[in-house]
């Protein structure tokens, strides 16, 4: 497996005294001496990729003789044993048949057509033109040290002490550069074993490694320990980092149930439900935890019409199995498994419940939100179970609790709810009515009974607002308790609705079918079901949540969502939204958030031309299936017109064309790194993603003269050696060829790549240090205001951070996509690259990317737990990289994807 060692005198070729048998008087420095050849042995065995991993040597000598050639992994050893005379050595060519080879040990030229001539005691290690692992990538330039003789070169590149907090994710097979100030030691450790799988030391300050090959799964990466000891100012130090190797494509998968150990250890990972008309729920797997006020059984839209903040009514349900004097809690400890829906249609925890004398009894819960209704149906059925099932009847005893808030506050039974809420809750013939405020919250109990008997549950710890700086806890109120004799085969069913005003709330229906999970579901097909969750309807159109638990619908995150929408073939509900959004159109300016039927923020610079790049996406998908476009876009073509003339002739909110680049001026926090006050990255200015933006608007609109004329600034301007500047800071309205150039690296560069402004694969380069697993940090690590944690108070920790380290989801998919665009790898690469954002898939919200992570490792996930254009990206990109598309999928050739790979991109 490429382990050698040297004996027989070795000690006379060293240059360092080593003590052999006790002898302390050997001749050091003698020559000649094997020095040089066994650091050439060293790096070809450390950075070649054919010495990764597990091999099979295949001996394919020719002929008589003392002489050996062995293959493997497409290099051929050849080796004359006779170190007394010369030899000639021939091979099976079926095995290796390349007419010319080079050799790794001295770089020079040998023909192989033929039987080869070899002096005594040589040895040949020959590679064929072109056959490397990995075909050198243009978008990186290693020294020549680190990949000599492996005619490969590093696409990815790990950088101490710069990258000591940042997890790295590398393909499996691909070259790898770790460099460092001066002579350092790596070790690569299998944690899970403790076997050192890879060892180099480099007294040059850097070294080539191939990644290990992937093992696993598909649900997560393959994670290793990356230790890296060095010297920094006369001590030593030692750093560890995670090094992630990523399933392959055809592998990656994403996890819809969990097993009752898993939840036991996460009992605050979640699922979000919505009803598909502005309510939603977010629950944990620990069945009755509350982590956050956020967290609800059922959070009503109190708007029919459309999405506005929502009321929270019933937070959890606690439920206690009795039996013959015994009594014990249903909660984490308890379940068995745990069922999620990506699309937010269905909940399902399983228990097996211990019930006294070592017997058990199960059960299982399902909940689901009616669709377009505010109301949430908690299904409980007992199923047979295994061998110590107690088969007599059991009773089940649930403790309801509600309240009546903007999910954006918590309730305190002090302020008035502790005299208030009980006054204004009634028992019923069925169960309860709630109604403290101007509505009404129903709950109805099918196969139990209801008691009423109220009582608050005080300071429940509300963990994640806690860690924000936030209100750490909140009261519940529970009206009453309901009982249900149950046997197996039972069911009992607890469904709360909400109606508005004077209104009755309607009569609960049967529940909805459990949705069953593929389990693991594909990659592609669970991204296609998650983004269900954030289509919702707004009067007789649709538009997008932009995520859970908190966000509603906004303008830019609708458009970017928009794209991978059209990708995965909703293109009805992509026109729809389109147009809700195209009637709101003014001046060249869109709504960049729509609270009710009020679009008053028009505070954006990139939503308008997120728009335009969406209406020529859908003219594209249309084009692909043979359809007429003419009939739908016409008016949508009217208002990306409409948003150019706006933005050359001068918007009402300060946007602007700087007549002399060409180029779009931003007024401050109007683009996607927007935090309000304090604006803690304005961007005011030149940003290069708008500029990417613009120019791709005017070539679609066929404003030809405009679009070069801006992109000749672009390369003018924002080049530099670290890519592409992010920003030409002009807070006075300077022109472009006046501002200061900012001296961030961001990953906004990448949108010249992926929306075709260039093909310059030093944006690759530049940004890769960005990178972590399913993410891309805001800033560079070494920057002075990089943060690598999102925490703390919002005003004076949190929001500094969320663009200045904090690492996005949404981004991510663009470093594959420009990868490929740049053909820089393989396709497979880049699709793999993508497939390690099953790190954050399989965790945190089930099925679904988080809106944020922390810089720093571990990088936890924060922000929205479901962010809707997280996860639309990365379906958008994988698609159009020709991975595996859910059915329904348009292809980049046009044919409808149907679960496999169409790989015709080129």
């Amino acid at each position: 497996q490429g382990a050698w060692g040297i004996a027989n005198g070795v000690e006379w070729y060293c240059r360092e005294k080593i003590d052999v048998h006790g002898k302390g008087d050997l001749a050091w420095g003698a020559e000649p001496n094997m020095v040089r050849l066994i650091s050439k042995l060293n790096r070809i065995l450390a950075t070649h990729p054919s010495f990764d991993g597990p091999s099979r040597l295949r001996l394919v000598t020719r002929g008589e003789g003392n002489t050996l050639a062995v293959a493997r992994n497409g290099l051929l050893v050849l080796a004359n044993l006779d170190c007394a005379a010369p030899a000639t050595i021939d091979w099976d060519h079926g095995e290796f048949g390349a007419p010319e080879a080079f050799d790794l040990l001295t770089g020079a030229s040998v023909r192989t057509s033929s039987p080869v001539q070899l002096g005594p005691g040589q040895v040949l290690c020959l590679e064929a033109p072109g056959a490397s692992a990995s075909p050198p990538s243009p978008a990186v330039k290693p020294s020549a040290a680190s990949t000599r003789g492996t005619g490969a070169e590093p696409l990815f590149h790990i950088v101490m002490p710069r990258d000591v907090r940042r997890d790295i994710v590398v393909p499996g097979g691909q070259l790898v550069e770790i460099s460092a100030p001066s002579h350092f030691r790596v070790r690569l450790v299998d944690p899970e074993t403790g076997k050192t799988i890879r060892v180099f030391r480099s007294a040059e300050g850097r070294v080539a490694m191939a990644a290990p090959e992937y093992r696993g799964d598909g649900t997560r990466c393959r994670a290793l320990s990356l230790d890296v000891s060095r010297y920094e100012g006369g001590r030593a130090v030692r750093t560890h980092s995670r090094f992630l190797v990523p399933p392959p494509p055809e592998l990656a998968r994403v996890r819809l149930s969990l097993s009752g150990e898993e939840v036991r250890a996460h009992p605050d990972a979640r699922t979000i439900l919505s009803n598909g008309a502005g309510a939603a729920a977010q629950v944990r797997l620990g069945w009755g935890e509350v982590f956050s006020q956020y967290d609800a059984i059922l959070a009503a839209n109190p708007n029919p019409s459309v999405p506005s903040d929502r009321l929270c009514l019933w937070t959890r349900t606690r439920c206690w199995l009795q039996r013959e004097g015994y009594l014990r809690e249903l909660d984490r400890q308890c379940v068995t498994r745990f069922t999620a829906d990506p699309s937010g249609r269905m909940a399902r925890w399983e228990f097996a419940v211990p019930c006294g004398m070592g017997r058990e009894t199960a059960f299982a819960f399902t909940l689901s939100l009616a669709e377009g209704r505010n109301e949430a149906v908690l299904a409980v059925e007992r199923p047979a179970a295994p061998a110590n099932e107690v088969g007599e009847q059991v009773r089940l005893v649930f403790r309801p609790s509600v309240e009546w808030r903007s999910f954006h506050s918590s309730t305190k039974a002090f302020a008035g709810p502790e005299t208030h809420f009980p006054a204004h809750c009634e028992e019923t013939e069925d169960g309860f009515l709630f109604r403290p405020a101007s509505g009404a919250f129903r709950m109805r109990v099918s196969g139990g009974e209801y008691h009423h008997e109220p009582q608050w549950e005080y300071n429940v710890p509300h963990s994640e607002e806690a860690a924000r700086g936030q209100e750490p806890c909140g009261d519940l109120f529970s009206p009453g308790w309901i009982s249900a004799d149950m046997k197996i085969g039972g069911t009992v069913t607890l469904a709360g609705s909400y109606a508005a005003g004077d209104a009755a709330a309607e009569a609960p229906r049967p529940p909805a079918a459990a949705v069953p999970a593929e389990e693991p579901e594909s990659f592609a097909g669970a991204l296609r079901r998650a983004m269900d969750l954030f289509v919702v309807r707004r009067d007789d159109l649709k538009t997008v949540i932009a995520g859970y638990p908190w966000f509603l619908d906004w303008g830019r995150d609708t458009f970017i969502f928009m794209r991978g929408m059209i990708a995965a073939g909703m293109t009805d509900d992509a026109l729809r939204i389109l147009r809700a959004f195209a009637a709101f159109e003014e001046d060249g300016t869109l709504p960049n958030i729509i609270f009710g039927k009020t679009a008053g923020n028009r505070d954006t610079v990139d939503a308008p031309l997120w728009f335009v790049r969406c209406v020529q996406e859908l003219e594209e998908a249309a084009s692909a299936r043979g359809e007429d476009a003419a009939e739908w876009a016409g008016p949508l073509r009217a208002a990306c017109e409409s948003i150019v003339d706006g933005y050359a002739r001068g918007t009402p909110n300060g946007i602007r064309l700087d007549p002399r680049s060409g180029l779009v001026w931003s007024p401050s926090h109007f683009t996607w790194m927007d935090t309000n006050y304090p604006a803690c990255t304005p961007r005011v200015g030149y940003p290069v993603e708008v500029q990417a933006l613009w120019i791709s608007a005017l070539r679609f609109l066929g404003r030809r003269e405009m679009a070069d004329r801006a992109r000749a600034s672009v390369e003018r301007l924002f080049r530099w050696e670290h890519g592409y500047r992010d920003c030409l800071a002009a807070p006075n309205g300077e022109s472009a060829e006046d501002a200061a150039p900012e001296d961030t690296i961001r990953p906004n560069q990448l949108f010249l790549v992926t929306l075709g402004v260039t093909d310059d694969a030093s944006i690759l380069r530049a940004t890769e240090e960005l990178l972590v697993p399913g993410g891309i940090r805001s800033l560079n690590a070494g920057h002075p205001l990089y943060r690598g944690a999102y925490a703390g108070d919002e005003d004076t920790s949190r929001k500094p951070a969320y663009h200045n380290g904090t690492a996005w989801a949404w981004p991510f998919p663009l470093y594959a996509e420009a990868l490929a665009a740049t053909k820089s790898c393989p396709r497979e690469v880049a699709l793999s690259l993508l497939a390690g954002a099953v790190e954050n898939l399989n965790s945190g919200c089930v099925g679904h990317m988080s809106e944020i992570a922390d810089g720093d490792s571990p990088h936890a996930q924060k922000g929205c737990a479901a962010q809707a254009w997280s996860v639309s990206e990365l379906l958008r990109v994988w698609i159009k990289l020709g991975g595996a598309a859910p059915h329904g999928a348009f292809q980049p050739n046009g044919k409808r994807g149907k679960g496999k790979a169409v790989r015709q991109w080129e």
